[in-house]
């Protein structure tokens, strides 16, 4: 059996490598021809409003919200430390004041540029104080403007009543097998 030589181009192999590569710029080509005539899938955001055509599919991991507490009308937050501890990025800073059943946030930062969105805080809370919206325009030039106050966290809580669940895929369950005689 003949090897190949794998060393200098001979002229012999000149020809083919020419026409091999011919072939796989054609290739190539004929893939970016085909998916030129496609109907395009692309947005053009910012310039068009992707709110009146995109709408995040149910458990979507967005922004956060403080949910409050309907009968006081303050955050249900406890300030237990719950979230902060579960967050593997850090991205959570609270500061409470007060004792038992009056313990309450003075402070409450989470900087969104440093966070995964996992959910890890929403599952942690005891409380069910913590919440993540389906709102997923929270880009900005300023990272000052990534981070989410007490403030900010209570105003957007004020328009959900509920934590708001990930879904996630549920498996089929396995048909079992008749037993055989």
């Amino acid at each position: 059996m003949p090897t190949q030589n794998r060393g200098r181009p001979t002229a012999q192999s000149i020809p083919g490598d020419i026409l091999s590569g011919a072939v796989s710029i054609c290739k190539g080509l004929a893939v970016t021809l085909t998916n030129f005539f496609r109907k395009k899938a692309t947005v053009n955001y910012p310039f068009a409003d992707p709110a009146l055509n995109y709408k995040p599919r149910d458990g979507y991991r967005g922004d956060f919200a403080l949910l409050t507490d309907p009968d006081s009308g303050r955050p249900k937050c406890t300030a237990c430390m719950s979230c902060v501890r579960a967050c593997p990025d850090g991205c959570i800073h609270v500061e409470a004041e007060g004792k038992g059943k009056e313990r309450r946030p003075v402070a409450f930062f989470i900087d969104i540029g440093l966070c995964m969105f996992c959910h890890l805080c929403v599952e942690a809370c005891p409380f069910e104080a913590l919440t993540m919206t389906p709102e997923y325009e929270q880009a900005d030039g300023d990272p000052r403007k990534l981070i989410r106050t007490l403030e900010d966290l209570s105003e957007r809580g004020r328009n959900y009543t509920h934590v708001l669940r990930v879904q996630t895929a549920v498996a089929e369950p396995a048909e079992e097998a008749e037993p055989t005689p």
